[in-house]
This record gives structure tokens, sequence and C-alpha cells, in this order.
């Protein structure tokens, strides 16, 4: 003990640490690991995905207005009503209506007698003036005549037609299926004929239509798989713990937004559920394509830095003692995957070692050890 004191003085006092005054090969083990668990990248066939956002649009939208005025005599709806196309919506008071249908009738019949009688006349002075018993003018005068009545009877069906869609008219019909919304006039109120206020809108729910932009690099992806069949699309509402909802693309709009860069598409899903709401926000997933032996890790695995996304690549450091790694950060390029793992396109190769969790306490060169890997997400590192 009287000749490691002075030792062990002179180390502290060099600040070196002791071990016979320069053992350096302890002050590995001695220093400091950061606790993380690692995952070892692999090789799968992956679904390759691009995730954006979108919004439900109803299929058809109609504002109901009216054709022809009137009092609101019955009006048996209520808001976030379902109807059928046909249902009745409103109906005007119909004794305007029934008033005029039986007036265009009465004129209308009042001249089909008055034609008979016109048809007589002119056979008669037909016969007549043939044997010059009657001048042609006078002739001319009947068959002026029966012409003319012929006439007002068109205009009296013309004017009966018009009369009998009025009283169509007055009882307004829903003209798709659909949810109603607010109700915006009740029974008693009048209305104008053409009047500019909405009754009530009615929402298409059945199809939902979705809408949603990609950015306009990703269009010739997308047109390369609409040509050779249906681009696969899924949607989750916000908030919506359900399965994703299946459906098809559409459409896809005929110019690129030049403020944006980017293109929008339109997709149907048959909403029969109703989970799909007009202007909802939706978390849209397309599936372009299946990779095989894609590089995979867990997504908790990347992280997201100044120059882009980055891993953590672990190192085994045998002078450290078992289970104890070096750390480097990598930058690597990535896609989306499917159920939590992300794609690496470059800087990882399968069989690679890198950090899955407690990234946040390192840095380049750090020693880490491994504490294991989750069940879920990848495989662990040996």
């Amino acid at each position: 003990m009287s000749i490691r004191l002075p030792a062990l003085l002179l180390c502290l006092a060099l600040g070196l640490p002791f071990a016979g005054c320069g053992g350096s090969s302890d002050s590995a083990s001695q220093e400091r690991a950061m606790p993380v668990r690692l995952v070892r990248a692999e090789k799968r066939d992956i679904p390759r995905i691009l995730e954006t956002v979108g919004n439900v649009e109803a299929f058809s939208t109609v504002q109901v207005k009216s054709q022809v005025g009137g009092q609101i005599v019955e009006a048996p709806i209520h808001p976030g009503q379902e109807v059928n196309a046909g249902d009745l919506l409103f109906r005007l008071d119909p004794r305007p209506f029934d008033a005029a249908v039986a007036e265009a009738r009465a004129s209308l019949a009042r001249n089909q007698a008055l034609l008979e009688k016109a048809r007589q006349d002119l056979a008669r002075y037909t016969t007549l003036v043939k044997q010059d018993v009657i001048s042609r003018e006078a002739f001319d005068l009947v068959a002026t005549a029966e012409k003319t009545i012929r006439a007002d009877i068109e205009r009296d069906m013309a004017a009966l037609q018009t009369a009998e869609l009025n009283r169509e008219y007055s009882e307004i019909r829903a003209p798709i299926s659909g949810k109603l919304g607010d109700i915006l006039v009740r029974r008693g109120n009048v209305i104008k004929a053409n009047d500019e206020r909405t009754l009530v809108v009615i929402n298409s729910l059945r199809p939902a239509e979705v809408q949603f932009t990609v950015t306009e690099r990703r269009l010739p992806d997308l047109l390369e798989i609409i040509s050779n069949g249906i681009l696969p699309i899924e949607v989750l509402p916000e908030g919506d713990r359900g399965k994703p909802i299946p459906g098809k693309v559409t459409a896809v709009n005929n110019e690129v937004d030049r403020s944006t860069g980017s293109i929008r598409l339109h997709a149907l899903f048959p909403n029969e559920d109703n989970r799909l709401w007009p202007g909802q926000f939706v978390r849209v997933t397309l599936v372009l394509a299946t990779l095989k032996d894609a590089v995979v890790l867990p997504d908790r695995a990347v992280q997201e830095g100044i120059s882009g996304p980055y891993v953590y690549a672990a190192e085994a450091a045998p002078e450290a003692g078992p289970g104890r790694y070096r750390v480097k950060p990598v930058n690597v390029t990535t896609e989306t995957g499917t159920e939590g793992l992300v794609m690496i396109l470059s800087g990882v190769a399968a069989g690679d070692t890198v950090v899955s969790e407690g990234q946040l306490g390192l840095a380049p060169g750090v020693l880490a050890a491994d504490i294991g890997e989750r069940e879920t997400g990848g495989k662990s590192a040996p």
C-alpha cells in the first residue's frame, strides 16, 4: 500500500485514470454506456405506398329552390333526414295551381267546340265555292277562321301543359337521394317563383368522393398504374380507429397546379356505413407497387436531421465488453412502408445493426449498451 499510494496521488494530479499509473486498458470498461435498443435491417417484400391527406366531398350536392311561388302549407321533413329521390320536401298551396289548370282546360274545351263548328262551316263553304254560289272572299274568311281556332287550340294545349307542370312544381320533391341539411324555410312562409333562397341542401353520401393532391413528381408513376388497371387506395378519417376504407381512384385532374406543383386526384368509396362525411379530413394511402427484397427498418429507428433522415449505425466494441457498441450517424434515403416499417433506399444494407430506441442521448462515437428489442417492428440485433 505504501508503494501504490504515491503512484495514485501522481496519477490523480495528472488527471489520468489509475491502473499502475498508466493503465489505459481499463478506460473503455469504465466509460459510461448509453442504454439503447438495437435492431438489424432485413429484407422483405413490402408495398410501396404514398401517404397524403384529402377531403371528403359529397358525390352530388343539390341546393333545392322553388320554381313556382306560393305559400308553404306542408313541410314533412327535418334536418339530417335521409331522403330518396322523389320524396316530398315541401308542398305549396295547390289551389291557385288547380284553378289555373281548370281555366286552361276550359279554354281548350271551348276552342275545341269552336273548331268543330268551323270545320263544318269550311266543308259547307268548300262545296258552295265550287258551285260558284259564294264568293272566294267569303270562303277565305271561313278558312282563316278555322285555322285561327286550330292555332288557339295549340296555344291552349301549351297553356294547359304549363299549368299542369306548375301544379307539379307546387310539390317540391327531392331530386336525388341523400341527407338533408338545415331546413331554411318552414310551413307558412311565402316564396316567390324562382326565388334565390335555398330551401334545403341535399348531400349524397353514397358513394362518397375523396379529393386529394400529390406532388407532380409522382404523376408518371400514378398514370402508369392507372393505365394498367385500378390504383388501390385506402382512407381513414381523423379520429377513426377502425380499419382503413378501400376505394378506387376515378380521375386525375387535367393540369398541375403551378403555384403548388401538385395535382388533384378523385377517388370513390361505397360508404355504405356512412363513415365518410362531406368536409371531413382523411388520411389517404395509395399502394403504388410491391417492392421485392426491400431493406426495411422500424420507423422509430429513423430520425430527422438538418440534412435529412438518418439512423445511428452501431458497431460492436469488444474492448468495452459484451453487449457494447460504438454508434455513428448515417444519412439514409427512405420511403414510407407499412405496418410501422420504413424502406431504406440507401445508407443501410440488410444485416446492418442500427439503434431503434434511445437516440436522444447519442452522439458520434458514443458507447451504447443494448438492452434488448421489443417484439414488434423488426428483428433484434444479435
